[in-house]
Formats: structure tokens, C-alpha cells, sequence
């Protein structure tokens, strides 16, 4: 006896394989048999006759950073057969974040991403300031899926430079070592970042965002910092 069996669909398993009709069977949270025609007897059978069952996708840029703070689905992602995501893409999100700060980086990823800063403002419950803290956050909460995420570097300037972070200034020597000690931290206690270089984008109101493409002035600061080394923390839905 398995748990589910899913009768007769069009497997494509992700390898490049043709697609076959077969049917699948899970038990226990595991598939345990694919293809041909299986016999074992079910406690639920679905119809995916005409369907094409696949692996789950994996999206590697999202920015769900503010909406895994209140929304365990993460719909539309969800709903498409998205298993995993990741966010903090684009240099834009939610931590570090000095007290006070909150709203320039909410002005940052509206402009960035065009999210609306209404949405966001009343959605996210600022419970951290370190990346850390908000990873802990997260944490605490179940989704539908495995859940990754990147230090952003626009944050990151934002909480080792202050204005001039958000003003594309070139990082002095203090900045650069404040933030690879920040990127340290976050190594330490297994959590990710990701160097990024990003077409020029304006944030609200419009003025150019800190993105490090290869001749800004925030590129080197983030390059020098981010030599501390990658790393990428997933958390997972379930054990």
C-alpha cells in the first residue's frame, strides 16, 4: 500500500530524457516507484492522464524577501510547480538594516522592482536588524517550499555607508572592512551572499541605485568586501 499513486501521466524527469507515460508512487513523503504501470494499491490515486508530471522548479531569482515575512505559500511560485526559490537578488532587500532605515530600503526595492511600498510597508514586521536576525525570522515561519537567500548588497552598503551607500559613493577602506566583517559574520553562522553586477536601475525617488556594474563606484567596494568568500543558506520546508 503507498500513500499516493499518480496514474498515468507524461514524466519528464529533468534529465533531457524523452517524456514516457507512466505513473508515480510516494509513500511515507518519497517516491518509491516511477514508470510503466504500477499495481500497488493506494490510499489516494490521481488522474494525470494528458498532464506532464515533472520534478519541482527551482527559481534562483525571486524577490519574495519582504513577502516571506508574512506569507507562507509564496504564490504565484507556488502555484506554478516551484519547489524552491531564492531570494535577495539585485542587491535589493530587507537586512541588514539599521533602526530607522526601513523605509529607504522599501523606496529601494520599489524602485528596483517596482513592489509596491504601501504593500510592503504594511506587510513586513521589522523584527531583526542583522542578516542573521532576519534569517532567523524567516526561520521561525513553514512555507510550501525550500527557501534560500543572499546577503543583498545594496543593504549591505546601506548599513556600512549609511547615505552614501545609497548615493554610489565609492567605499573607503573603513566601509570595505566594516562590510567584509558583516559578510564574515553572516559565513560564520552559515548564511549566503552573492556578488552581483546589475544594469543601471533607479530607485524612489529616481536617482540611480547602488549597483555595482563593472564601472561604478560601489563595485569595487563590493568586490574587496565580498572577497571573504560564498556562501548559500537554504532553509528547508520540512526536515
Amino acid at each position: 500500500m503507498v500513500d499516493l499513486l499518480i496514474r498515468g501521466g507524461t514524466l519528464v524527469d529533468g534529465t533531457g530524457a524523452k517524456p514516457v507515460t507512466g505513473d508515480i508512487a510516494v509513500k511515507d513523503g518519497k517516491i518509491v516507484e516511477v514508470g510503466g504501470r504500477i499495481t500497488s494499491a493506494a490510499a489516494r490515486t490521481i488522474d494525470a492522464d494528458g498532464l506532464l508530471v515533472t520534478p519541482g522548479f527551482v527559481d534562483v531569482h525571486t524577490h519574495f524577501d519582504g513577502q516571506l515575512t508574512w506569507d507562507s505559500q509564496l504564490d504565484p511560485s507556488f502555484s506554478h510547480g516551484v519547489t524552491t526559490i531564492v531570494a535577495g537578488n539585485c542587491g535589493v532587500g530587507f537586512a541588514p538594516v539599521r533602526p530607522g532605515r526601513e523605509q529607504d530600503l522599501i523606496k529601494l526595492m520599489e524602485g528596483v522592482e517596482d513592489i509596491p511600498g504601501a504593500v510592503l510597508s504594511e506587510g513586513i514586521q521589522w523584527s531583526w536588524e542583522s542578516f542573521p536576525e532576519y534569517m532567523d525570522a524567516i526561520g521561525k515561519r513553514s512555507f510550501s517550499m525550500d527557501v534560500g537567500t543572499q546577503i543583498p548588497h545594496g543593504a549591505l552598503r546601506a548599513y556600512a555607508m549609511g547615505q552614501r551607500g545609497f548615493d554610489d559613493l565609492q567605499g573607503t577602506d573603513e566601509d570595505i572592512a566594516a562590510m567584509a566583517k558583516l559578510v564574515g559574520m553572516v559565513l560564520v553562522t552559515k548564511r549566503g551572499k552573492q556578488p552581483r553586477a546589475a544594469r543601471r536601475i533607479r530607485a524612489r525617488p529616481a536617482r540611480p541605485s547602488p549597483a555595482p556594474g563593472p564601472s561604478s563606484a560601489s563595485s569595487w567596494s563590493w568586490r574587496a568586501a565580498s572577497s571573504a568568500a560564498a556562501a548559500a543558506c537554504f532553509r528547508r520546508s520540512r526536515p
